[in-house]
């Protein structure tokens, strides 16, 4: 467990903590007749801060499917790439490759059919 806490729930304020590598909603849950805390909620979302790599990997397809919406709009090299900012290089490499991946594969299907 590490000490990451962040609003990954939805909330503005920060409502996850990171349980054994895992983020758990804090306002989920609540106390049971000996006093004892539990949680309803979560335990299924990677911690970003010391589970990075199954992070990263868990929104793959949303980062492919991104991609692949991206043709309606024009490109152009490098702005249009997502920046990946908050993630470390090489998961940032990853996530452009399948962003690029969505991308072509829509190109590819649009060729297809003209």
């Amino acid at each position: 467990m590490c000490n990451y806490t962040g609003n990954d729930f939805g909330a503005h304020y920060d409502d996850a903590q990171c349980i054994d590598g895992y983020l758990w909603d804090m306002d989920s849950g609540g106390c049971d007749d000996n006093g004892n805390v539990y949680l309803d909620s979560g335990g299924d979302m990677p911690c970003p801060q010391c589970n990075t790599r199954l992070h990263t990997l868990s929104y793959i397809d949303e980062v492919e499917e991104s991609g692949y919406m991206s043709v309606d709009h024009p490109f152009v090299f490098p702005k249009s790439f997502p920046k990946f900012e908050e993630c470390k290089p090489s998961e940032r490499r990853l996530l452009k490759r399948y962003w690029m991946r969505g991308r072509k594969q829509r190109i590819s299907e649009e060729l297809k059919h003209t």
